[in-house]
């Protein structure tokens, strides 16, 4: 399914419906944990934006768990 598919299907919604989307999403967006000061969040995420741009939610979340198996710990300042 596309974005333009969801949209569409979005416009059929209900108040309550969209009222359970908007929590679900909210929901999805605070279980991202940015760390700030690590990495241009705004750049990284365009970019993720972008990859996931014509992919299916299974391949997306596929790279996601991918990228969050292994943590690597930022260098400090003085090494």
């Amino acid at each position: 399914m596309m974005f333009e598919d969801v949209k569409k299907a979005v416009d059929r919604f209900s108040l309550n419906e969209l009222r359970q989307l908007r929590e679900y999403i909210e929901g999805r967006e605070q279980q991202i944990e940015l760390r700030p000061g690590t990495v241009d969040m705004e750049a990284l995420l365009s970019a993720l934006d972008d990859i996931r741009a014509g992919m299916t939610e299974e391949e997306f979340a596929e790279i996601e768990r991918a990228m969050n198996e292994e943590y690597i710990e930022a260098l400090d300042a003085d090494e």
